[in-house]
């Protein structure tokens, strides 16, 4: 049902007098109670818009019983006129002056207002006494506490409508009703519900009630998130929060890398928050990356050939360098600045560059963009632009263009590709050694991956590896964990003999603290390992290093020497 009728069998329901159950189903973050609450107000401007004098608005998350649904309903109760406030004391007050068949034996209630709560257990039959002749929204039905039973709610909500005169709105996502709720929740639907309404909003509807407000950062994720047709609002205010949040980082440099970042975080969210619907992100980091240049061998599942065809549609060719940062920054719910601002200052020379000559991604499309039998205008055309973006295109582009080259018959032209960028970058050493490289098992190809080590080689070492293993203990970044952990053992024997003191004391104890790390990463696991590596060379050196070594879970075995048995250490 789209929102506009759903719209109207609502607002006929608030302005009808007759006791009535309205139930509104619709999937996890599409805007039920959103909607239900601004057509709720919408109908509180009107004269006629809601019937009853009274509302309260009850959601079950963890709600384990009838006494606290039923006190959690006289809680919320306020009058009609206050239905844009959320619930109080003076609200609440106000609502309980106004109820029919209090009676002066209950009138104590409004004297307890302040401490309600001391007297819930005992009182709670007496405070529902108020409950009547009222419109109650009772929301998250399938969220419920365990000991709550969906069969119990539905008998509360007839009895509301049929001994109390109440109008009752259900909100529920029931895909997520489970065992005996689900049985019982269809048992006793029909008998009930008096009007079933389906709430699902296209993406063009769930942007609008998502964004109250129209700026350049509503527009632009409004725009990229009807792009991927997503249609949760809660996904949507995620992606802007975090858009936001981002945009902070990215100010100084050219607004279209904060356009470029919003596109890439529109799905990631998306994929991170509803992985049953979007391409998930395992599939964005993987695969996603290798089979915009080779689709390899392997078969293209139903879902997979979706997700290309979508992201096809979208724009996202591959999944580089800084999206493997952002999705980062999504799982764990912050971006790192110093991450963001280095791929973020490489993306804007790109996008500087781009602007001059569009070449490179102009001959990606003529390659992807039809049918045509035009092999040799796509080689030729990719060949020159890449000769002159080459400083702007990544290790792993490389690789995948001279690997469409090679299978093409362009044997001599992908080698010319390969020593016109190796020799033609004037990058640090780091950007040469592909164990640097995020997608390092993706660069496959032979010669690209001997030529990056020769010059890999060629290229001095300037990092003090040294200075890194003294501050291991206090901090380590990225940088320093990968540096330490391709580190040879030679180079921690020679850096442990060559320090002592509480200089040697804190290189030991940076190494390992790693062991005592519950999520040790791979690097993390590797320095520790080479670590002791090293000390066991040193305990093997001399029976007094292998006691000293000892201490630290080190085990070398030395015997005494021949007629000095009885030497002690």
């Amino acid at each position: 049902m789209s929102t506009s009728l759903a719209k109207n069998e609502i607002l006929r329901f608030l302005a009808s007098p007759a006791p009535k159950v309205l139930c509104i189903k619709g999937k996890w973050g599409v805007g039920k109670t959103f909607a239900w609450k601004q057509y709720l107000s919408q109908a509180g401007q009107k004269i006629e818009g809601i019937a009853a004098d009274r509302y309260s608005y009850v959601s079950l998350f963890g709600v384990n019983s009838l006494a606290e649904l039923k006190y959690a309903i006289f809680e919320g109760t306020m009058q009609k006129g206050q239905v844009d406030k959320r619930a109080s004391i003076e609200t609440f007050r106000s609502a309980i002056e106004s109820a029919e068949g209090l009676g002066r034996k209950n009138a104590w209630i409004l004297k307890a207002i302040p401490i309600l709560r001391d007297y819930f257990s005992s009182a709670a039959p007496a405070f529902f006494l108020t409950v009547r002749n009222q419109i109650i929204c009772i929301d998250d039905l399938e969220r419920k506490g365990a000991n709550l039973r969906a069969a119990d709610v539905l008998g509360l909500i007839s009895f509301l409508k049929e001994e109390r005169g109440c109008k009752i709105a259900l909100l529920l996502n029931d895909e997520e009703l489970e065992g005996e709720d689900e049985e019982k929740f269809y048992t006793y639907l029909e008998k009930v519900v008096d009007v079933n309404v389906k709430f699902a909003p296209t993406p063009d509807e769930a942007i609008s009630f998502a964004f109250g407000d129209t700026d350049d950062v509503s527009i632009l994720v409004s725009k990229k998130c009807i792009s991927l047709g997503i249609s949760n609002i809660r996904v949507i205010k995620k992606i802007e929060r975090v858009a936001r949040e981002i945009r902070q980082l990215l100010d100084k440099f050219d607004k279209e890398v904060f356009e470029v970042v919003v596109a890439s975080l529109a799905l990631f969210v998306w994929s991170y928050h509803q992985p049953k619907t979007a391409p998930p992100l395992e599939y964005l980091e993987i695969k996603r990356s290798t089979i915009f240049y080779d689709p390899g061998e392997e078969d293209v599942s139903p879902d997979e050939a979706a997700w290309n065809a979508l992201l096809d549609s979208y724009g996202y060719t591959w999944t580089d360098e800084f999206d493997l940062t952002l999705i980062e920054g999504v799982k764990d719910g912050y971006f790192d600045p110093e991450k963001i601002n280095n791929h973020a200052r490489i993306l804007n020379e790109k996008i500087l560059a781009a602007r001059a000559d569009n070449s490179f991604s102009d001959a990606w499309d003529l390659y992807h963009g039809s049918f045509d039998n035009n092999q040799e205008e796509v080689l030729d055309s990719l060949y020159d632009a890449f000769i002159k973006n080459f400083q702007h295109i990544s290790p792993l582009n490389l690789n995948g263009t001279v690997t469409l080259f090679k299978e093409l018959g362009r044997t001599e032209q992908a080698s010319q590709m390969i020593h016109h960028y190796v020799s033609g970058r004037d990058e640090e050493r780091k950007f040469f050694d592909l164990s640097e490289h995020p997608f390092s098992g993706e660069i496959t190809d032979t010669d690209v991956i001997n030529a990056f080590k020769e010059k890999c080689a060629s290229l001095a070492d300037t990092r003090d590896m040294s200075a890194m293993l003294l501050r291991l203990k206090d901090s380590w970044n990225s940088d320093t964990l990968s540096a330490l952990s391709s580190a040879s053992v030679g180079f921690y024997y020679r850096t442990f003999k060559e320090h002592s003191g509480e200089d040697l004391k804190r290189m030991i104890a940076g190494v390992l603290q790693f062991d005592r790390v519950v999520d040790a990463t791979e690097q993390m696991n590797e320095i520790a390992k080479r670590g002791k590596e090293a000390l066991k060379l040193i305990g093997e050196e001399s029976p007094i290093n292998a006691r000293r070594v000892a201490k630290y879970g080190i085990k070398v075995e030395h015997k005494p020497p021949v007629g000095d048995s009885n030497t002690t250490l």
